[in-house]
């Protein structure tokens, strides 16, 4: 009896450590979670670190440096100011060629004149954006922060109400009362179950796993009637989620200005009710800002998405550094 569990258990586990080493050195390759938990942030990239990332119409290698940023494809010059870059997965850009993300094309554009740095990370929002400058970034040397905003997603990822802390992952927020006051409402505690799920997340076959479930989680949606999140939050009250997104890029302003840093905000999105809302608070503010499909079509710059995720490619993050230069943003 217990020959043959072992028996089946050793069966098992060799099945599992062939998989995962098929899964690894094959063309079926997945990579491997690039983030793990951060105490200011709730998740962070992790250092030192590379992997690829797939989807039906891309598969790239990406990789993060020794404080967890998006690595820049040529050497650090110390005796060069620095241009950060803030934004989401569109800035992040794990599917674009390391060399052709957009801080690496303006060094190449600009001819190496500025150290570019991507300070981006994926499902952030200009809340917790301000929190990467505060907490990540060293701003010594910065000369300018560029800042990307997504108002189809921002609007709903830089607010707390509706965040389950117990079945979601965990992230840092902040709860303002108005744009000069807020508190901080920090990531929930690791948990036992993260800490298993990030020893796991070292393993294709994790991967694989998620993908199976994100795949049937939006089966799933699929079918549920056009009552999705984003389309009953138009019908809802979002003057709390606008205060979150206003109160946080006005923080992210005066802490810039307090250090003498110049500050621009480029807007993109689809919903141009959200983009015209947020342009009317930047200019009411004072904050030098450009909405990013005006300004490519005035310099005849395309801009181009990748078919399976609408992510910008390779040729668009080329065509907005190019659009930075001819625009003068720096």
């Amino acid at each position: 009896m217990y020959k043959k569990f072992f028996t089946v258990i050793s069966s098992v586990v060799l099945a599992v450590v062939l998989f995962e080493f098929f899964l690894r050195y094959s063309p079926f390759t997945l990579g491997v979670e690039p983030i793990r938990y951060d105490k200011d942030l709730g998740l962070w990239h992790k250092k030192n670190f590379s992997s690829r990332w797939l989807q039906g119409c891309y598969d790239t290698e990406f990789f993060f440096d020794d404080k967890g940023f998006v690595k820049n494809s040529y050497e650090y010059q110390k005796n060069r100011k620095d241009i950060v870059l803030l934004g989401d997965s569109y800035i992040e850009a794990l599917m674009v060629n390391s060399e052709n993300i957009i801080h690496n094309a303006l060094y190449k554009v600009y001819n190496g004149k500025y150290n570019f740095l991507n300070h981006a990370m994926a499902a952030t929002s200009p809340v917790q954006q301000l929190v990467i400058l505060q907490k990540k970034s060293n701003l010594e040397n910065v000369k300018k922060v560029i800042h990307f905003v997504n108002m189809d997603k921002d609007i709903y990822e830089g607010d707390s109400v509706g965040y389950d802390k117990n079945s979601m992952n965990p992230t840092v927020f902040l709860d303002f009362s108005d744009l000069e006051n807020y508190k901080v409402i920090p990531p929930r505690d690791s948990t036992k179950k993260d800490e298993i799920k990030a020893s796991l997340s070292n393993f294709e076959i994790y991967s694989l796993l998620t993908r199976i479930k994100a795949y049937i989680k939006n089966k799933k949606s699929e079918e549920v009637e056009e009552g999705s999140r984003e389309e009953s939050k138009k019908e809802e009250d979002l003057s709390h989620n606008w205060l979150q997104i206003e109160g946080a890029i006005y923080q992210t302003k005066k802490l810039l200005k307090d250090k003498n840093i110049d500050y621009t905000v480029i807007v993109y999105g689809e919903n141009r009710s959200l983009k015209d809302k947020l342009t009317q608070f930047l200019a009411e503010q004072k904050i030098d800002f450009y909405d990013i499909y005006i300004v490519m079509d005035r310099h005849n710059l395309p801009l181009e998405d990748y078919s399976c995720d609408h992510h910008w490619n390779d040729k668009s993050h080329q065509n907005i550094a190019k659009m930075i230069k001819e625009e003068g943003m720096i």
